[in-house]
Order: structure tokens, then C-alpha cells, then sequence
């Protein structure tokens, strides 16, 4: 007969193994959960981050955003303004067009006019020079040595001056003038007189004064005082001596004092104007006019 045997178990080492294995398990539960809540936090501190980076990169789209609106809308305006001045301005350059079209055809009409007055002052200046013998003789000869070869050369050379002008064409007579105008405008003519009483009478512009002179050393003196009274002359001064029916002695007293006074004058004025003189000869005293 076959015996049974009991089989017991200690239920408390079990128990005890069960509460171990359980804690084990909380244990590593609890690590892992804290694991986790920390890699949880990482990432919602790395969104948060992420998501206040992409904020103020927005904020900054939206800046760049309105900028760029704002720059548009200016070009904009500034287009239309452009084109608004673009009209404008084309308005105006038609307008100037027109009138200069209508200002060159006044001046052409103006021009055709005043070739037209040139024309017939050169004709009548040319008639002018178309004077008798009778008329010019008896302004030419002269009282001093009326039939020096001197004098009948001079008579001479004033009459084929006179005969030029008066056969030249009208343009060429009108040249002749303008080219003396020319030299007025950039000289002064002083014209120095002697009178048949032997009296130096010097005209510069408007003043005329005068003065004796019996030597050269007299008439550079006297010249130089009266030059020392007038303004500042221009770069060239131009003396034309000219003599009535005076004494021989005192008309070679100027002729002689001339070129010793240009010198002296020019010196004075440490070069910057220069003195010329010309002798022009004899012509008829006019007569002073009545105050």
C-alpha cells in the first residue's frame, strides 16, 4: 500500500519574493514615468522655444510685409506724380516750341527789317560821300602852306578816301562804321585841338579844357596835369591831334611833346593802358557853340 505524502509551502518567503518583484516593478515604473515627464518637458520647452522663434520670425514677415506695402504704395504715388509732372512737362515744352516758333519769326521779320534800314542808311551814307568839288575844296585846302607837297599829298589822300566811300557798295560803307564803332568801344579817342591863336584845346569824353604851350617840356607838362584829373581810361587811348591856321613853332612843339607825353602817361599807369597818337592834320576851326 502506497503512502501519501503531504506537500506544505511556506506561504512567507513567497510573499515576501511577490512584494519584492511588485516594489522592482514600481521602482522602475516610477523611473521610467520620470523619464518620460522629463523628455516630455524637454519637448515642450523646445516647442515653446520653436514657437517663439517662429513668432517673432512672423513678426518680422509681417513688418517686412507692411514695409514693402508701404514702399509699393509710395512708388505708386511717386509713378503718378512722375507722369502727371511727364505731361506737364510735355505741355510746357509744346508751349515753349510754340513760342519759339513764333519769337524766330518776329526775329527773322526783325532781322529782314533792319537789313532793309541797313541797306538804305548804307545808300544814303553812300550818297552823303558823293559831294562836289566846290563843297570839298575849300574844307581841304588849308591856310599854312597851302602848296606844300605835304599838304596837297593830305588833300589828296582825303580825297580818294572820300571818293572809296562814296563808290563803295552800301555794306562795305556800313562795315567802315561799325569797324569804328568797334574801336570806341574798346578805346578812348581824346582829340587834342590847336587853335589859330596858338590855344591847345583837349577833349577826353565830355570835358574840354585848354591850355598854352610854347616848348615841348611846356606841352608834356601841361598835358600830364590835365590826364591827371580825368577817370581811369580804358586799355587803349587813341590822341588825333589836329591844328588850325597856328603858328609853325607850336604845332612842332605838340608833334615833338606827343610821343614824350604817350610815354610818360603809359608809364603812370604801370603799363595798363596804352597811349597812341595821330596827327591828323589841319582842319577849320569850328565855332564854340552858343551857351
Amino acid at each position: 500500500m502506497i503512502s501519501r505524502r503531504r506537500l506544505t509551502f511556506q506561504l512567507t518567503p513567497l510573499l515576501d519574493l511577490l512584494l519584492i518583484v511588485i516594489f522592482a516593478q514600481f521602482m522602475d515604473t516610477q523611473e521610467t514615468t520620470a523619464r518620460i515627464e522629463q523628455r516630455a518637458e524637454q519637448q515642450v520647452a523646445q516647442a515653446e522655444q520653436k514657437t517663439a522663434k517662429y513668432s517673432e520670425l512672423s513678426d518680422q514677415a509681417r513688418r517686412k510685409i507692411d514695409t514693402l506695402s508701404e514702399q509699393n504704395e509710395r512708388a505708386l504715388r511717386d509713378a503718378a506724380q512722375t507722369k502727371e509732372m511727364a505731361v506737364e512737362m510735355e505741355q510746357r515744352m509744346r508751349g515753349i516750341q510754340q513760342l519759339s516758333e513764333k519769337k524766330n519769326q518776329e526775329l527773322t521779320e526783325q532781322l529782314k527789317e533792319a537789313q532793309e534800314q541797313r541797306n538804305l542808311v548804307g545808300e544814303l551814307v553812300q550818297q552823303l560821300f558823293q559831294l562836289p568839288d566846290q563843297i570839298i575844296d575849300p574844307l581841304l585846302e588849308s591856310k599854312a602852306e597851302p602848296d606844300s607837297e605835304k599838304t596837297k599829298a593830305e588833300i589828296e589822300r582825303i580825297k580818294q578816301q572820300l571818293q572809296e566811300l562814296a563808290g563803295a557798295k552800301a555794306e562795305d560803307v556800313i562795315r567802315h562804321f561799325l569797324t569804328y564803332d568797334e574801336l570806341t568801344k574798346r578805346s578812348d579817342i581824346w582829340e587834342l585841338y590847336l587853335t589859330e591863336n596858338g590855344v591847345f584845346r583837349l577833349k577826353i569824353g565830355k570835358q574840354s579844357t585848354d591850355f598854352r604851350a610854347d616848348s615841348a617840356s611846356s606841352f608834356v607838362d601841361r598835358f600830364y596835369a590835365i590826364y591827371k584829373t580825368v577817370p581811369q581810361p580804358k586799355s587803349l587811348v587813341i590822341i588825333l591831334f589836329s591844328y588850325g591856321d597856328a603858328k609853325a613853332s607850336v604845332r612842332f612843339a605838340a608833334t615833338q611833346g606827343l610821343p614824350l607825353i604817350a610815354e610818360r602817361m603809359r608809364a603812370d599807369s604801370s603799363g595798363r593802358t596804352r597811349y597812341e597818337y595821330a596827327v591828323m592834320g589841319f582842319a577849320p576851326e569850328k565855332p564854340e557853340p552858343a551857351n
